[in-house]
């Protein structure tokens, strides 16, 4: 059997084959008629071995009397080998979103007060095994996932894990091996079709076809690969399939660990292309996700090694927060000069300026603290007396951040208040 898949206009089209035998003489014409419903299309030809000679064949296809490709291949003569697995095949649109949905379960990462932080996405890739993003889990307390059922389910093992590649393998009660994804055998080339199974809102799940438009090599995150279409946040973690229902990577939603998704109000972006393609989405390459040899852990110690980002604060304190290049102090209120997320080498020092209207009274110490994207902390300056913030009260501080001593790259910049985190955001040094 040799199977070909088409793109055209949909209707009615008459397929052709013609089967050239090892002297190059044509043998045998197959033909059929077929009404298609869609763009895409497939069809395929049977050739009786019993009745074909040893050596090599070659199969031209024409549809409506028009080249349409062509396969070559060797007929031999030999004894059939024992456990012959069948050649794979091209799958329908239908076929790929029923084995995604069946595979797909949804994430919830809970906060230590028991709220749900927010909802992600995973998918079955081993009996047992649950592959996400790593954002999707990070900062959790705990982590619960339900699948095609609705069942919540809580879990603590995490597998394997890469922070700055962000993915993770969970391990779930589950023994539904007919649900589970195979990995691709070939990574994909610019341009091709792949699909990802969306989530625009909880119990919807839609198969988003797209394309691959370019790869990003990340440093020490490795490669990212660029996808021609955006997808809602609850997908991140889901995959990006082939042709053939293979996993050829997993939605990722930015470049920056620790900021995972971008709706809180004291997570402040400058420039937004710090954390997100310029164009389209970014996904994981399946090849980056290796769990052999890794080392087991929980939720628990992962948070407690310093693997997850702090939770910021969910009550709103921070009006507003900027990073300038240099303050007008003597302004009423100050004024920054030259706001940006992206310094020199060159340059002496930052300014971080905040604008404090809390809701209620509150109190405490203010201090600031800069990590590099392994979350090591590289400098910290804590405040040196008590502030007292009234309620609904605009007050204003400002540390001078000095940036001689930073190598080239992106840095998350946290403001706490006692041991609460506040305001977030990130930075780009350059040489």
């Amino acid at each position: 059997v040799v199977y070909f898949a088409w793109e055209g206009p949909a209707g009615k089209h008459h397929f052709e084959g013609i089967w050239q035998n090892p002297s190059g003489k044509v043998s045998l014409i197959s033909v059929y008629d077929y009404q298609t419903e869609a763009r895409r299309f497939g069809g395929y030809f049977k050739l009786l071995l019993a009745d074909a000679p040893p050596g090599g064949w070659l199969l031209e296809a024409r549809i409506d009397g028009e080249p349409a490709g062509a396969h070559a291949f060797q007929v031999v003569s030999a004894e059939r080998p024992e456990n012959v697995v069948s050649a794979r095949r091209l799958l329908s649109r239908a076929e790929i979103y029923n084995k995604a949905a069946a595979a797909a379960v949804v994430i919830e990462n809970i906060d230590q007060r028991g709220a749900r932080r927010l909802v992600g996405s995973g998918i079955l890739i081993s009996p047992g095994h649950v592959l996400t993003a790593f954002e999707v889990i990070d900062g959790a307390t705990r982590v619960r996932i339900s699948g095609t059922q609705g069942t919540l389910t809580e879990v603590n093992d995490v597998l394997a894990w890469n922070r700055r590649q962000d993915w993770a393998i969970l391990s779930v009660p589950s023994d539904n091996a007919a649900a589970v994804l195979p990995r691709a055998a070939d990574p994909l080339s610019i341009g091709d079709r792949c699909y990802l199974l969306d989530m625009p809102a909880e119990g919807n799940r839609v198969l988003l076809e797209t394309s691959l438009i370019g790869k990003q090599n990340l440093g020490r995150a490795n490669e990212r690969l660029n996808i021609g279409d955006t997808f809602d946040r609850r997908a991140v973690g889901s995959p990006v399939l082939n042709d053939y229902g293979e996993i050829i990577g997993l939605a990722a939603g930015g470049l920056l660990p620790g900021a995972p998704f971008i709706g809180d109000a004291v997570l402040s972006y400058r420039n937004g292309t710090l954390a997100n393609p310029t164009r389209g989405a970014l996904a994981v390459p399946i090849e980056l996700v290796v769990e052999a040899g890794a080392t087991p852990t929980t939720i628990a110690n992962l948070a407690a090694s310093g693997q997850f980002t702090p939770v910021l604060a969910g009550n709103q304190i921070i009006l507003n927060g900027t990073l300038a290049r240099d303050l007008n102090r003597k302004a009423n209120p100050p004024q920054t000069i030259d706001e940006k997320s992206e310094f020199s080498t060159s340059d002496s020092k930052a300014v971080v300026f905040l604008t404090w209207m809390p809701r209620e009274k509150r109190s405490g110490i203010p201090t600031l603290r800069v990590y590099d994207l392994d979350n090591r902390l590289i400098t910290e300056d804590v405040g040196k007396k008590k502030f007292n913030f009234g309620a609904n009260t605009i007050s204003y501080s400002f540390w001078d951040l000095e940036l001689a001593k930073l190598s080239p790259g992106i840095y998350r910049l946290d403001v706490l208040l006692d041991a609460e985190t506040v305001w977030r955001t990130f930075f780009r040094m350059i040489e």
